[in-house]
């Protein structure tokens, strides 16, 4: 997989997980506004989310890796867990701290989303064609 390939996934997850993280906030609007149906859809985005946070950490660490910024491999690395931890705060009805850790990751997300569709994709790379040897020199 090269530079170009990865970039282009990193695109997809990250407008993936922000497309989520939105559907959460409305998920989580709906279920305090009295609609208990949705916490079920609520937890299945959410779990979503971690198996789509844990492609996007492998991806942080494909080529290209050198010529992203520092903050993207960082909060790649950060998303799984922070979406684990907002789990279990959210099993635990720890709702004074899940709601405002779910508005930050919203942020977060949103930020890598931003930094991964304004970024230009890397250049093509082209297969190498062999250098002819000129006459007289030893292959």
């Amino acid at each position: 997989m090269n530079a170009r390939m990865v970039h282009m996934a990193l695109r997809g997850t990250t407008g993936l997980l922000a497309a989520l993280a939105a559907l959460q906030v409305l998920l989580a609007g709906s279920f305090l506004s009295g609609h208990y149906a949705v916490l079920q859809w609520h937890l299945v985005t959410g779990m979503s989310m971690v198996v789509l946070a844990l492609v996007q950490t492998v991806l942080v660490f494909l080529p290209g890796r050198r010529e992203r910024p520092r903050n993207v491999l960082q909060e790649g690395i950060a998303l799984p867990v922070a979406i684990a931890v907002q789990g279990v705060l959210g099993m635990f009805r720890i709702l004074e701290l899940h709601v405002p850790i779910g508005v930050l990751m919203v942020v977060g997300l949103t930020h890598m989303a931003s930094w991964a569709w304004k970024t230009p994709l890397p250049a093509r790379t082209r297969p190498r064609a062999e250098e002819p040897v000129p006459a007289g020199a030893v292959a």
